[in-house]
């Protein structure tokens, strides 16, 4: 007699014993909200890929009828490419045909077709995966009584495993392929600091206008002296790998916890990455030929801080620019994401003077408010290349910034033809 009371578990139970290994009860997908299947396994495909192979959907009581199972098994067709669709109704099994439109009862579940060895290929779906376990540690973070501006899970999430790989809420490893599992942490990241107000990790598109401006320097020392969780560091690092630029990438982060997420992700890139956890203010700076940086706000130094032009302060926003400045080799470029205030407000009138008397200032690009994480204000890409004085560019971009800061937006175009207008193109800043 069929069993009324069957459970995913149970169901998970069946798939094991048909040769699934790698099984999710209720997976919950970024971007796919909507889309919870009962139970999802994964096999590998006719190419060895790692899929979403096999959806269930689990009924019980007396009026359930397999073919209520048939919308959200199409939809799971749809949207994730699952092969073998079933409905477990009162402990029955039944399964679809290939268009999803009907359901026949079946003894259990058919065998993985091409086994279940295989890595996982696709970036986006690797990015949902990871989305959904930083924000299971988060929760269980926050129900632990952190604060909710802490919510930054621990480095172990992103950490390295033995095999490259996804650690699953329940304890399983998806295998990912090394390259995407790479990429894929880095957006993960973004999105999920994108629902907070944490300055720890900047817009996507921000960060990829950072390494266009940055990008005929890139060579030796690539530093961030305020990475939060690396988002300039990355953005230029995964395109010179692309292109076999030599270079090394340094972070450093006050907070352990950023700093340990930074160092996970660093940990697998393409190209030598040290992140250190420590106070930048009292912290001595490697010499960097190109510095990327998004300096914290409105923040105090502890002692006063003598600056290059001789003036004394505890102002971390002119310090912060001051101390990244010091570090910058003879021809090199620094490109910073302030707030406005910084160009603009009197109490930085001489500093900003001495900066346009020692330093080529080479350009200035203003921002609306919501370009900068953490912050409602306005702010500034300030570009300065450690070479003889010289003109500046300088716009101001309205609601459309992000269009005209993509690859080949006039802003940046127009930007990169001013800063480097005899350079060869090395592709860096395309996508």
């Amino acid at each position: 007699m069929p069993d009324r009371n069957v459970t995913a578990a149970d169901v998970r139970s069946v798939l094991r014993a048909a040769g699934y290994t790698l099984l999710q009860v209720q997976p919950r997908l970024e971007k796919l909200s909507s889309l919870r299947p009962d139970v999802l396994a994964w096999a590998a495909n006719a190419d060895g890929d790692l899929a979403p192979w096999a959806v269930v959907e689990v009924k019980s009581g007396r009026l359930k009828r397999p073919e209520l199972a048939l919308p959200g098994l199409a939809r799971s067709r749809d949207v994730m490419g699952t092969v073998d669709h079933y409905a477990v109704v009162n402990g029955e099994w039944f399964k679809a045909d290939r268009g999803v439109r009907s359901l026949e009862p079946v003894d259990g579940p058919t065998p993985p077709e091409y086994g279940v060895r295989g890595l996982l290929t696709d970036e986006e779906l690797a990015t949902s995966l990871l989305v959904q376990r930083l924000w299971y540690e988060a929760d269980r973070l926050r129900d632990s009584g952190a604060h909710a501006g802490d919510a930054f899970p621990s480095r172990t999430v992103l950490a390295e495993t033995e095999q490259s790989g996804i650690e699953l809420p329940d304890g399983g490893l998806l295998p990912v392929q090394p390259d995407v599992l790479w990429r894929a942490k880095r957006a993960a990241l973004i999105e999920f600091a994108s629902r907070g107000s944490s300055e720890s990790s900047s817009h996507p598109v921000i960060a990829s206008a950072v390494a266009a401006l940055v990008e005929q320097r890139v060579a030796g020392t690539v530093l961030d002296p305020f990475c939060g969780t690396g988002s300039f560091l990355w953005a230029v690092l995964d395109r010179a790998a692309r292109l076999d630029i030599p270079a090394r990438f340094v972070g450093y982060e006050i907070n352990p916890r950023l700093a340990g997420l930074a160092a996970s992700i660093g940990n697998g890139a393409p190209l030598p990455v040290t992140i250190d956890e420590a106070d930048a203010f009292a912290t001595e700076f490697v010499g960097a030929d190109v510095i990327i940086t998004a300096p914290p706000l409105r923040v105090r130094s502890s002692d006063h801080q003598t600056l290059l032009d001789g003036s004394r302060t505890t102002d971390g926003d002119v310090a912060a620019v001051d101390k990244s400045l010091r570090a910058l080799k003879a021809g090199g470029r620094a490109v910073f994401h302030v707030a406005s205030w910084f160009t603009s407000s009197d109490r930085y009138a001489s500093y900003r003077t001495f900066l346009a008397n020692e330093f080529h200032v080479a350009a200035l690009i203003g921002l609306p408010r919501g370009a900068m994480a953490g912050t409602a204000g306005t702010s500034v890409l300030m570009t300065i290349d450690k070479k003889e004085p010289a003109e500046t560019f300088v716009a101001q971009l309205g609601e459309d910034w992000e269009n005209q800061l993509e690859p080949e937006g006039a802003a940046l175009s127009a930007a990169l033809a001013f800063i480097d207008p005899a350079a060869a193109p090395r592709g860096l800043g395309q996508s």
